[in-house]
């Protein structure tokens, strides 16, 4: 009886176990230095796509959009923009089945770190994206460490799919 308790807490525990390729960074490091460089590169050349509206954003990590620290997202306070936690977001009951900032009724415009790896050369392959509604776009950014620094550069910028389109 014991021997089945045992088999089933240990099938449990390795099914917690988070599941990732060998190149491929722990979802607690995509909130370090080359999470903080994709976002930022990510609201640096981030479209308007509703001109005149307010906005607010949110940071998410991974396939299941886990909602980022705020330690993560106090790193961005230089920018002056405002940014709500993905945990207290809620979706409305509208035909377009939405989600909002319960505090202001605007809709966020989330910007995900979906995957993080290693790759050769001592560079680093981000798929991130943004979307805003049902207005989306993925990208593939490739980064460089610079020399004596734990900071990285954006040397490539490749979008990979998207639905929007500018006016």
């Amino acid at each position: 009886m014991f021997r089945r308790y045992f088999i089933l807490i240990a099938v449990c525990a390795l099914a917690a176990c988070e599941n990732r390729e060998p190149n491929q960074l722990p979802l607690k490091d995509y909130e370090g230095p080359e999470g903080e460089t994709a976002i930022r590169h990510l609201l640096k050349t981030l479209p308007d796509p509703a001109p005149g509206v307010p906005k607010v954003y949110t940071v998410v990590k991974g396939a299941h959009l886990l909602s980022t620290k705020t330690a993560f997202v106090d790193r961005f306070k230089d920018l002056k923009l405002t940014f709500i936690s993905g945990e207290v977001l809620t979706m409305m009951n509208d035909p377009d089945r939405s989600i909002i900032d319960p505090r202001s009724g605007l809709s966020p415009i989330t910007l995900q770190l979906a995957d993080i790896r290693r790759a050769n050369g001592g560079r680093i392959e981000v798929q991130c994206g943004w979307a805003y509604k049902k207005i989306y776009e993925r990208r593939k950014l490739t980064l460089h460490r610079n020399e004596g620094s734990a900071t990285y550069e954006v040397i490539k910028d490749e979008r990979v799919e998207g639905n929007y389109s500018p006016p």
